[in-house]
């Protein structure tokens, strides 16, 4: 299970003049037997064209975990006027093969969100004049609320950066963090600071779309 381990692992890389970052932390098991962790060291994002067409993927990767070595991200480049679907993977690539912690992140939805937020994107948990990438949410965990696996992008002209957030919002007390306002709650404040959980990964993709 994906779940805040009393041991935190955490990663945090600049790149490229500070327009791609990650922060990494590893979502664990807390139980009595030890700490073992989940990590995350991939991040894979596929945009397929609502209308038909081939699929446009970015990711970053960092190989050696939380190493010495600096990691690689793609930039974003999608067609202005072009509706996409969005499918977000999150994967360790530390083992062989690669574990898939998308599916755990599924199977726990009412303690994940993934929120996109940068100077790019306009949407539940971002208002950005003119922002080049419209979401919305196309996915929701058994309480209806958004787990953000599956979205929906609309791209437009223009360049900025998209920030993907994967958050672990476990109930306090048995009352539930994950709330249906949780992407307001980052719009409003501008950043995670006044939301409940942790941040289990961030990185930034950098976004370039020629105006038509």
């Amino acid at each position: 299970m994906l779940r805040t381990s009393t041991r935190t692992r955490s990663l945090a890389t600049l790149l490229g003049l500070g327009l791609s970052s990650l922060t990494l932390a590893a979502c664990g098991d807390n139980g009595t037997g030890g700490n073992e962790e989940e990590v995350i060291t991939t991040v894979l994002l596929t945009f397929t064209p609502s209308g038909g067409g081939a699929a446009v993927t970015a990711a970053f990767r960092d190989a050696d975990g939380d190493g010495g070595n600096a990691p690689t991200i793609d930039s974003i480049g999608l067609a202005a006027g072009t509706s996409y679907s969005l499918a977000v993977r999150f994967q360790n690539e530390l083992e062989t093969p690669a574990e898939e912690i998308t599916d755990e992140v599924r199977d726990e939805g009412d303690e994940h969100q993934v929120f996109f937020t940068g100077t790019a994107v306009s949407g539940p948990a971002s208002n950005q004049a003119a922002a080049p990438l419209t979401h919305t949410y196309a996915d929701m965990d058994a309480a209806g609320l958004p787990i953000g696996l599956a979205n929906t992008i609309v791209a437009a002209g223009g360049n900025g950066d998209l920030v993907l957030t994967l958050r672990h919002m476990p109930p306090v007390n048995e009352v539930a963090v994950k709330t249906a306002q949780a992407a307001e709650t980052v719009r409003s404040a501008g950043g995670f600071s006044t939301l409940g959980g942790a941040t289990d990964v961030q990185v930034t993709f950098p976004v370039a779309i020629p105006v038509p």
